[in-house]
């Protein structure tokens, strides 16, 4: 009689130690999905966040290349503009872009003292 209530007690231990894991098994994956969509929601959010910084970062590209392309136009102009080498008419077009461009300083007191 003893050995068959130790018997009954190890099967319903087991059957309730298999119910037991089931359920734990069910239960994490229910927290797995859970998380895995909170850090979906994160992962998009900082992709988010970083493709702004990064439109960001090319706008300023954009901006700081833009200047340096005038920037070396100017220079150019300039250039043209005071080599005496080349005959005044056809360095006026050259010093009208350059005014156009912003340009000022010495460069137009030089063409207007050289006539």
């Amino acid at each position: 009689m003893m050995e068959s209530v130790g018997i009954i007690c190890g099967v319903i231990l087991g059957l309730f130690g298999s119910v037991f894991s089931v359920v734990q098994f069910f239960y994490q994956r229910h927290k797995d999905k859970e998380q895995a969509a909170i850090e979906a929601a994160r992962d998009k959010a900082q992709a988010a966040i970083e493709a702004a910084r990064d439109k960001v970062q090319a706008e300023r590209e954009a901006q700081r290349d833009k200047a340096q392309d005038l920037k070396d136009r100017l220079i150019f102009l300039t250039q043209v503009i005071i080599d005496k080498d080349i005959p005044r008419e056809s360095r006026q077009p050259f010093f009208e872009e350059y005014i156009a461009k912003g340009g000022n300083g010495t460069v137009v007191k030089f063409w207007l003292e050289n006539k």
